[in-house]
């Protein structure tokens, strides 16, 4: 078990070092693209969609950061002092939601990115999957962190 913990804290130290360098690379190539166009009258023709490619994958990889460390938008629809179980069983099934979502993006980001590995991108002539192989990888944080979260609970419901 200790290796799975540890497997997944390396895992997660990585995600957040590509999220950095992805979201990086997205503004320097749009900045030189935007530059090319207008100073140099000509622009980079695959800069548009190597950004877009790069967009999808922040996404999903920041998408997995927040559910790890809550960062996704809450809200308070009931009163904040309702009793403890109450909010456990609230918090139980806010995790149980995040697993549904983790595993519909594992189960259908693999079949989409099986699907598009066939097209290919006009102007990188990359394979169309490249965008979407992220959303199975994403998922994979995604559900344990659910899992984890659902078996040991979390200190403070609000965080």
């Amino acid at each position: 078990m200790h290796r799975i913990v540890k497997f997944f804290e390396l895992f997660h130290r990585f995600i957040v070092s590509l999220a950095k360098v992805l979201l990086v690379a997205m503004a320097l190539i749009i900045s030189v693209n935007v530059f090319m166009r207008y100073a140099l009258n000509s622009g980079l023709r695959w800069s548009e969609e190597i950004a877009l490619v790069l967009v999808v994958w922040f996404t999903f990889i920041s998408m997995a950061m927040g559910v790890k460390n809550h960062l996704h938008i809450h809200m308070n629809l009931l009163p904040s002092n309702l009793p403890p179980a109450i909010d456990k069983l609230l918090l139980k099934l806010e995790n149980l939601l995040m697993l549904g979502c983790g595993g519909v993006f594992l189960v259908y980001g693999s079949i989409l990115t099986k699907f598009t590995m066939q097209s290919i991108l006009p102007g990188t002539g990359l394979p169309a999957g490249i965008m979407y192989i992220v959303m199975p990888i994403a998922s994979i944080p995604i559900i344990y962190d659910s899992i984890r979260e659902l078996v040991t609970g979390r200190e403070d419901p609000h965080a």
